[in-house]
């Protein structure tokens, strides 16, 4: 191929979306609109609620009985340390 060819060839590689392809801040070309909030202002202005040492004491001793506790037994244990259940299952989940 002469050099005088080279600047007819395209310089775009084969994986990057041609200019025409709009792309939306997730990366994808589609043209939903942005998901809307559902969270109240109260909420979105709460801090996170972190455990304390004796919340996480009792969360790790249950986890090293059974590491996947069935919703009964997190029930019990949200309920013996004043969390919600809801809370505790993500800590098992991050654990």
């Amino acid at each position: 191929m002469d050099s005088k060819d080279m600047g007819s060839m395209d310089s775009t590689s084969p994986g990057t979306p041609s200019p025409a392809t709009p792309l939306t801040a997730s990366g994808s070309s589609s043209r939903r609109p942005p998901r809307k909030s559902t969270l109240t202002q109260q909420q979105k202005n709460q801090k996170r609620q972190r455990a304390t040492q004796d919340q996480l004491i009792t969360l790790e001793v249950e986890f090293n009985k059974n590491p996947t506790p069935t919703a009964a037994v997190r029930e019990r244990i949200a309920d013996e340390i004043n969390m919600t259940e809801r809370s505790v299952q993500i800590w098992f989940q991050n654990r």
